[in-house]
C-alpha cells in the first residue's frame, strides 16, 4: 500500500471547543464564546451595528407574538455623562475606589435599555429579546453586560430622573435592565458552570444521567496527545496509509474524526463528522483507534471528559 502523503490543520486546538464543535456550528459557537463584558474601549458602536442587534433582539419569540416590550438604544453620549456625574455625586466613596470610572455603565459607551409592562408578566419575553440582542452583539466583535444595579439607582434617586424621561418609556411600562455594549478592552475566562443541574430523561426507568456524567461543555485544559500537536502529526504519518487501490482519481480532502477523551486519556465514541469518501472515513477511524493514551482535559484542575475533534486531510503525492 502507499504511504499516505497528508497534512493536520495548523492549530488543532481550534477544533477541541468542547460539545458544541462537535457539530461545527457557528451559532452553538456564537453562543459559548460570549462573555459578560465590563471593559469598553472609547469608542462608540457604529449605527449600523447597533441597528443589526435591535432587529435580532425584536425577532425574539414572544406570548402569541404581542411584543410587549419596549426598546431604547442611547447614542447620546452626553446624556450617559450627565447621569453618571448624578451618579457620582451620591456615590463618591464607589466611584473613588474606580480609578478609571469613566461612566456609571461600566465605562461602556453605548447603552440598550429595555422596558415590559409593570405588572412583570411579559418579563420573560423581554429576556429572551436580551439575549437575541446579546448574541447579536458578540457575532459582530461587540461586548455586551447586563446591568439592574443602575436600574435601581435611575428608578431611585431624584435627580436622575431625566434620564428616565428621556427614554420615553410607554405608560404602563417599566425600565426592566439596561445592557451596556461596546468594543471589549478585556477578553474575560469562562466561568464555570454546573453540568449536573441539566438531566436527561430517557424512555428506560432509572437511566436518568446528568452532563456531570456525560460530557463538560467547558474546560480550561484541552486534550491532547502526549508530546503535542507536532508529536501527533509525527504519529499518524507513521501510522497512516491509503486504502488499497486508492488513486489519485478519487476523492480527497479533510476527514474529520470526532472522539471522546476519557479521565484515563482512553479515546472512545469515535466517529467521523465529515468527510469526502467512506474509504478514507474508515482509514481515519481506524488510525484513531490504534492512538495511544492522551492527555485528558481538566475543568479548574479537575481531570475530566472532552469531545476532540480531529482533521486530517488526505492528498496524494
Amino acid at each position: 500500500m502507499k504511504r499516505l502523503f497528508f497534512c493536520l490543520v495548523a492549530m488543532m486546538s481550534v477544533f477541541s471547543l468542547a460539545a458544541q464543535s462537535e457539530f461545527e456550528n457557528e451559532v452553538i459557537n456564537n453562543i459559548m464564546a460570549r462573555r459578560s463584558v465590563r471593559k469598553y474601549l472609547d469608542k462608540p458602536v457604529e449605527h449600523a451595528k447597533l441597528e443589526a442587534v435591535a432587529q435580532a433582539g425584536i425577532n425574539a419569540p414572544s406570548a402569541r407574538n404581542w411584543q410587549y416590550w419596549a426598546v431604547r438604544i442611547i447614542e447620546d453620549q452626553k446624556l450617559i455623562n450627565d447621569v453618571s456625574e448624578v451618579y457620582k455625586q451620591a456615590n463618591p466613596e464607589a466611584v473613588s475606589r474606580d480609578p478609571n470610572f469613566k461612566n456609571m455603565f461600566r465605562n461602556a459607551p453605548n447603552l440598550i435599555c429595555v422596558c415590559a409592562p409593570k405588572d412583570g408578566g411579559f418579563d420573560l419575553d423581554a429576556g429572551l429579546l436580551g439575549e437575541n440582542m446579546m448574541l447579536a452583539a458578540q457575532s459582530l466583535g461587540l461586548g455586551t453586560c447586563i446591568q439592574t444595579g443602575p436600574v435601581r439607582f435611575l428608578l431611585t434617586n431624584e435627580k436622575a430622573k431625566f434620564f428616565l424621561e428621556r427614554l420615553d418609556i410607554p405608560e404602563g411600562y417599566k425600565l426592566l435592565y439596561v445592557i451596556a455594549i461596546g468594543y471589549p478592552d478585556e477578553k474575560p475566562d469562562a466561568k464555570p458552570r454546573d453540568a449536573s443541574k441539566v438531566k436527561f430523561i430517557s424512555g428506560e426507568a432509572g437511566k436518568e444521567t446528568s452532563m456531570n456524567e456525560r460530557i463538560f461543555v467547558d474546560y480550561e485544559e484541552n486534550a491532547h496527545f502526549p508530546g503535542g500537536d507536532r508529536a501527533c502529526t509525527k504519529w499518524i504519518q507513521e501510522h497512516i496509509k491509503y486504502p488499497e487501490g486508492y488513486t489519485s482519481n478519487q476523492p480527497q480532502g479533510k476527514v474529520v474524526v470526532s472522539f471522546i477523551v476519557e479521565k484515563d486519556g482512553s479515546l472512545d465514541s469515535i466517529k467521523v463528522m465529515k468527510s469526502p469518501d467512506p474509504l478514507l472515513s474508515e482509514e481515519a477511524i481506524r488510525v484513531v483507534k490504534e492512538m495511544p493514551k492522551w492527555v485528558p482535559a481538566r475543568y479548574y484542575g479537575k481531570v475530566i471528559r472532552s469531545r476532540f475533534l480531529l482533521p486530517v486531510i488526505f492528498r496524494q503525492p
